[in-house]
């Protein structure tokens, strides 16, 4: 029932009460600076993602279709795998993620 022996011991201490009783979601704020912009079209050039990198173009791709932008990837190397062992590709991540890219 537990995830680990010591909240097991803890919940003998704690008032009558639930066990994880709900999740919450939280966002941590970031800044976003654009390689280049051209009307209402955001372009990011990139050679490689480092780690955490696809979750966070992710949420910048969401935030920008909510500000009425298109985001778009120039990549140098579209069949360069998105991390290390990975056989996804950065093009196929992007065309899973329904983000336009072209080859730089």
């Amino acid at each position: 029932m537990f995830r680990s022996k010591l909240e097991e011991r803890v919940s003998g201490r704690m008032p009558e009460g639930s066990y994880e009783p709900w999740k919450m979601d939280y966002s941590v704020p970031h800044s976003y600076t654009p390689d280049f912009v051209v009307g209402n079209i955001v372009y990011e050039v990139k050679g490689f993602f480092r780690a955490g990198d696809t979750q966070r173009y992710k949420a910048i791709h969401k935030q920008l279709i909510l500000d009425g932008f298109e985001f778009r990837f120039i990549l140098q190397n579209p069949n360069k795998v998105v991390s290390k062992g990975a056989k996804l590709t950065m093009a196929k991540w992007c065309t899973k993620q329904g983000i336009f890219w072209e080859k730089a």
